[in-house]
């Protein structure tokens, strides 16, 4: 009896099932059988997005120095080549006007093939133009008011290698086209952090006509999702030190590099000559990218990560630490200059005629004595040399800040076979320990050099953001008589009579090296003339006693690192002093 039951319920249910499936089937064939086929009948659903902000980037104190501003542009829907006419006649009568560019350009698009999206008619409407919009042609269904954002550098050329720039992305919306904020972070911090500046964009769906024309049908058109901002980036730079670094170079080119010593914030990576990011927010004319990338000033090198050069005398700070820990010199070791020292059959000069007489390490970083340092890298000799050299993070790559870099050279035993055969002469060591020949360097590694004496061994990795780790490593176990005597010379090379950092003297608490570097040979008849004039190099800290910055110079041409660099040094010391260290002692 419960068995027969149970079959007769089984039987019920799988008939009330089938009831409901005939019901349902009756409902889309007979009830809207015709409002489905119009659906089916050449219809596509599209999705349109609804833009959203990239994040801001904010400099240390909160200053914008990327953003995005919204921006409305009219688009048309539904409009053919018979009828477009009648639209701007519309539009002209209540005084929204296109230029001849944006009329081209529907004209272009009416003519195309492919109208299954919205037409531009005008970007970036006025406040005027979008209340005319808004309340006389509200009526309109063939126009269409739709947000956009457009990336804003205020700083222009002062932190387009810094900050970077955005570029087209291959991934363009099917209603509206290529949209301003769906581009891309090209290079520099929005490209490093392009995923956290890029917002979640929004999305509404439609479904079109073959033509492209919107059909309206109840319960067709589909609920989009909400907008989400990109995140907001907080960075350890300060724009305005930026802009005066950036002012103070004047005409020349070249690069400048400021960190605080104690936690390695970046306040500053300049590059100049510089470009306008701005100009990369939309899409680029031909002749101004032609014009850009064919510049002989080359602005879209960065000059403190993609230029390698011979370091000049700036080196002569690892010589003298290299020979006094390796206990090749001490501390009231001589060395006399005559103005040259020969080596085989050729006299090396130095580049003070008659020489600087008897010199020990710290006066011969004052001086810049070169015979004290031809003499001393023959005595270490390049494999021990190309050691020391490594120690201080020349030839490495910081890969954990967002710029590709050229490494530049050490000439140590793999460079010396591979490139040299083997041969690598005492010339050429006592070239390299003046800081020319086969070694060359950028300034970030030049940085970190002058990082590592100020803080007696340490290093801090350099940081970009605020929400970064602070990562401090010991590098050198100095010996406390030999990095006094080093850093004694460097406090010498901008503060003694002799000193040739004696541009950027002001208070007598600078300490720093300056270098010149070779382009070519002083003997040719082309030696310091235009573009073989000398690179100048100056790397410092302030102030001597518990350095709180160091600062790196490089100036492109710039003849001598003293004269070059020491007044953009000043400038920097003098700006960085009022504002972060005379502080009255009631503020916080």
């Amino acid at each position: 009896m419960a068995k027969s039951i149970r079959s007769n319920i089984s039987i019920l249910i799988v008939a009330v099932f089938f009831i409901i499936a005939l019901f349902k089937l009756f409902h889309l064939q007979i009830i809207d059988g015709n409002r489905y086929e119009l659906l089916s009948r050449n219809n596509f659903l599209r999705e349109a997005i609804i833009p959203s902000p990239r994040g801001t980037i904010y400099d240390r104190n909160g200053i914008r120095i990327s953003y995005s501003r919204p921006m409305v542009n009219l688009f048309a829907k539904n409009i053919s080549e018979d009828n477009y006419l009648d639209l701007l006649k519309d539009l002209y009568d209540n005084e929204i006007f296109l230029s001849v560019k944006e009329k081209k350009s529907l004209e272009s698009q009416l003519k195309s093939n492919f109208q299954t999206k919205r037409i531009l008619l005008k970007k970036d409407l006025s406040i005027e133009e979008i209340f005319i919009i808004d309340t006389k042609l509200s009526s309109n269904e063939k126009l269409e008011m739709i947000n956009d954002y457009l990336r804003v550098y205020p700083y222009k050329e002062v932190g387009s290698h810094l900050v970077g720039h955005l570029t087209s992305n291959d991934k363009k919306d099917s209603m509206y086209g290529f949209l301003f904020s769906n581009r891309k972070g090209a290079n520099g911090i929005e490209k490093d952090l392009d995923d956290q500046l890029t917002g979640i964009v929004g999305a509404e769906y439609f479904i079109v006509d073959s033509k492209g024309n919107e059909i309206n049908f109840k319960n067709t058109n589909y609920t989009f999702s909400e907008i989400e901002k990109g995140k907001d980036i907080h960075t350890t730079i300060d724009i305005e030190l930026q802009k005066i670094i950036y002012e103070s170079m004047k005409e020349l080119n070249g690069a400048v590099l400021v960190t605080n010593i104690d936690n390695g914030e970046v306040l500053s990576i300049v590059s100049k000559p510089g470009f306008d990011p701005n100009l990369f927010s939309k899409p680029l004319s031909n002749n101004d990218w032609k014009r850009l990338k064919t510049s002989s000033n080359k602005p879209f090198l960065n000059r403190a990560f993609l230029v390698s050069n011979p370091p000049g005398s700036i080196i002569k700070i690892i010589t003298a630490a290299a020979g006094l820990e390796e206990g090749k010199i001490t501390t009231d070791s001589t060395v006399y200059c005559p103005g040259y020292m020969k080596i085989g059959n050729r006299n090396f000069r130095c580049w003070l005629k008659g020489g600087h007489g008897n010199v020990d390490v710290s006066k011969a970083l004052v001086t810049s004595c070169d015979v004290f340092f031809y003499n001393l890298g023959m005595r270490l000799g390049i494999d021990k040399y190309s050691q020391w050299l490594s120690k201080f993070g020349i030839g490495e790559l910081h890969a954990y800040l967002p710029y590709k870099q050229k490494l530049g050279t050490i000439p140590d035993e793999t460079f010396i076979n591979k490139y040299l055969k083997g041969k690598f002469y005492n010339g050429d060591m006592a070239n390299v320990a003046i800081g020319q020949g086969y070694l060359t360097l950028n300034v970030i590694q030049a940085h970190k050099m002058i990082s590592i004496i100020a803080s007696d061994g340490y290093f801090t990795k350099f940081r970009l953001y605020k929400d970064e780790k602070i990562e401090t490593t010991k590098i050198i176990n100095f010996k406390d008589k030999n990095i006094k005597e080093i850093k004694i010379g460097l406090l010498g090379v901008v503060n003694d009579n002799n000193g040739t950092g004696f541009h950027a003297r002001m208070d007598g608490k600078v300490a720093g090296k300056t270098g010149t570097a070779q382009v070519i040979s002083k003997d040719s008849s082309k030696y310091g003339y235009g573009k073989f004039k000398n690179h100048g190099w100056f790397t410092a800290y302030y102030p001597f006693e518990k350095p709180k910055i160091a600062i790196t110079v490089f100036a492109e041409h710039g003849d001598s690192g003293g004269r070059a660099g020491g007044p953009i040094i000043k400038e920097i010391i003098s700006f960085y002093k009022n504002k972060y260290m005379d502080i009255p002692h009631d503020k916080p």
